[in-house]
């Protein structure tokens, strides 16, 4: 997390914990909103095993028990729509980076993620879990305020369609990247959705949380609340366009030299058809 990134996630941070206080102050931080923030910390308490961990294997285990959570307390068709999908993301999530980790092509970043962890102060990981487990409480929000209400609005519905079409959009593309990877992994993949994008994985997340963000209009009422809903899944989007970026950067470092990368990056775009 450097550059820009590292503020915002910084800003995003104080703005999380000025809501709780909020919420807390009026009265509107309830028991289920401790349990989700419970969970979360359950989850992303992999960074005691290995931090590379945190935003892997941390996230898709706080997507799926924090939204199971909020599902068996309060279910309904709309709760169903929105934390079930929510679940079966972080379900998803979690079978992919089981087999990623176990691929020879992730070796070296899986190196370099075991040599980091070992110089990472403990300081240092405690504030990744808080944060980062703050986050995870967040972004479940509106799940929650959905289950809170059980009403289900054309909101929730077309936030629902969204979060569904992010969903399958990241499945196929990460089996895409993983299939490609199997066959050669010392070369880049350019076929399927990545024929011209080239980051439809990040593409994919983003869709989703859009998804999310979209069904937060159907059932925030309060300006708090609608603070609450948006500013996990916003984040999220704002980190996977960094990391789409990031990635564009380590791809011409890596195959730069090839001409075959420099017709691919011609016709291509880093999240859109097209060049770019």
């Amino acid at each position: 997390m450097n550059g820009p990134l590292r503020i915002i996630f910084s800003l995003t941070l104080l703005l999380m914990w000025g809501i709780f206080g909020l919420s807390l102050a009026n009265g509107s931080w309830t028991m289920t909103n401790w349990l989700m923030l419970g969970l979360a910390h359950l989850g992303c308490a992999v960074v005691f095993i290995n931090f590379a961990y945190l935003f892997s294997y941390g996230y898709a285990i706080s997507m799926l028990i924090i939204h199971l959570a909020i599902l068996a307390l309060k279910p309904s068709l709309a709760a169903a729509l929105i934390a079930g999908l929510a679940a079966a993301y972080g379900a998803r999530l979690w079978r992919f980076v089981h087999v990623r980790y176990r691929g020879t092509s992730y070796g070296r970043i899986r190196v370099r993620g075991d040599q980091a962890d070992t110089t990472l102060p403990l300081p240092l990981r405690l504030y990744l879990w808080v944060a980062v487990s703050w986050l995870m409480t967040f972004t479940a929000m509106t799940a929650w305020r959905v289950s809170e209400s059980g009403v289900l609005t054309p909101w929730i519905v077309a936030g629902a369609l969204i979060m569904v079409a992010g969903l399958l959009l990241e499945t196929v593309a990460d089996q895409q990247k993983q299939t490609g990877k199997a066959r050669n992994s010392d070369s880049f993949v350019s076929d399927g959705l990545y024929r011209r994008i080239r980051h439809p994985n990040y593409v994919g997340e983003m869709v989703f949380q859009a998804g999310l963000m979209l069904a937060c209009i159907g059932t925030a009422r309060t300006w708090l609340e609608y603070a609450a809903c948006l500013i996990g899944p916003l984040y999220i989007v704002i980190l996977m366009y960094y990391a789409g970026l990031g990635a564009d950067e380590q791809q011409q470092k890596r195959y730069g030299a090839d001409p075959a990368y420099g017709q691919y990056r011609q016709r291509s775009g880093a999240f859109l058809p097209g060049k770019g």
